[in-house]
This record gives structure tokens, sequence and C-alpha cells, in this order.
């Protein structure tokens, strides 16, 4: 098994500026695996309850819905942690979790993240704000599917994704843009859709695409397209 070194570990939010002491000791109980791009990392209703880092590469949580088509709740980039919710509560996997590309991730016991999580109150305190961040999203995911028109929906997405205290006459890069295969599964449509709808905007002049990253270039009138709608 691959050792795992310091600065791999405290690299990642839940665990920065915490005694090196705690995150070597971490370090050396952590289960360490190389993930291919489309393997699952967790599976629905999974009873195991171990804590995940993804130490590189990406990752995105899925759930069923009623028709039994498979939806995107969220991408996430390294470096970050993810599978806190079993540990706390104690219940089954309620997402899947799928890499998106090569990923590294390591994990610990469901004993040691429960040590981790009750005993440390720096990273009580912020799994109790990635909780209250996750439901944030996931009001704003649901207000995202509302929208009829997908260039709609997009510009949505797209404003969900700018900073806090952002102000409107500010141009935003959005890096590192989740494919257009995986826009569509988080927003609920196709890549041909969303190809389109990327179309639209860019040629209504509110974003501008380079690369992987994505411009921002008038976040006011993408949000006067939601007022519209």
């Amino acid at each position: 098994m691959k050792a795992l070194s310091f600065k791999s570990l405290a690299q990642i939010p839940l665990l920065t500026d915490l005694p090196e002491a705690l995150i070597d000791s971490l370090s050396k109980s952590c289960r360490v695996e190389q993930v291919s791009r489309g393997d699952y990392i967790i599976e629905r209703h999974d009873t195991s309850r171990r804590l995940f880092f993804l130490l590189s590469g990406q990752v995105r949580m899925l759930d069923m819905n009623r028709q039994g088509q498979e939806i995107a709740l969220a991408i996430i980039d390294a470096p970050t942690h993810f599978g806190e919710l079993a540990v706390v509560d104690g219940y089954p996997r309620s997402a899947a979790v799928q890499a998106t590309t090569r990923c590294e991730i390591a994990s610990i016991s469901p004993k040691d993240a429960e040590t981790l999580i009750y005993s440390v109150p720096l990273v009580s305190k912020r799994v109790m704000q990635n909780m209250a961040a996750v439901i944030r999203k996931n009001n704003l995911h649901r207000l995202v599917l509302q929208q009829q028109n997908i260039a709609n929906r997009l510009a949505s997405y797209l404003l969900g994704q700018l900073p806090v205290g952002m102000t409107p006459t500010q141009k935003v890069c959005i890096k590192n843009m989740p494919t257009q295969y995986d826009l569509g599964i988080l927003l609920g449509t196709t890549r041909e859709s969303i190809s389109r709808a990327f179309s639209q905007l860019s040629e209504e002049g509110f974003i501008k695409k380079e690369g992987k990253s994505l411009y921002l270039e008038n976040i006011d009138g993408l949000r006067g397209l939601l007022e519209d709608d």
C-alpha cells in the first residue's frame, strides 16, 4: 500500500491548520487508492462509512430520479473530502460517487473518522459548515432545474458559481468547468442542449470560453435573463 505524504493530506481544506502530529497520524492510517475515470468510489446505499479525501482529480455525486435515470448532484475537484454524512448519521450512502477523471483518493476508517470529527473542534465546525453549504447548493440546484429554457438553466448554474460578494460590474473566470456531458447530467438535459446553450450565451455576449476556463462577461445580463423567464 502506497504511503501518504504529510503534504498530500495537509492540502485538504478540512485538515488545514491542524497540528502536524495529528495529520501525520492520519496519513499513516489512510488507505490510498488510484481510481480510473468512470469507476465508482461509492455506490448508492453502500453501508461503508469511511471518510474520503480526494487528493487529485475530479468526481461527481450521483443520485437516481423517479425514472431510474442517473442525475448529478454536484461535481467536485481536488483537494477536498467527501463521505462525512454517513460517518455522522450512520445510514447507508444517499448518493454514488464516480470519478470523472483519473483520481488519487485516501480514506480513513469510520472509527478514525468519528474521532477526527467529534474530537477536533475545528474539524467539527468545518463539517457543519460544509453540510450547510451542501444544503444551500441543493436548494439552488432545485431552482436551477425549474428553469424551462436550457440557456437560462445554464445561466442560473453559472451565477451559482460566483464567489460571495461579487459585484455586477466584475468579470469572473470559472476554471476547470465540467464537460458539456457532465453539465448535461447536472442540469437534467443533454450534451447537445448544453452546447447550444453555450453558443447562445456566447453569441449574446454573456460568456466567453477559453479552453477549460469560462469568463462571465456580463453578470447583470445573465441575471436579467432569469428575471425575464
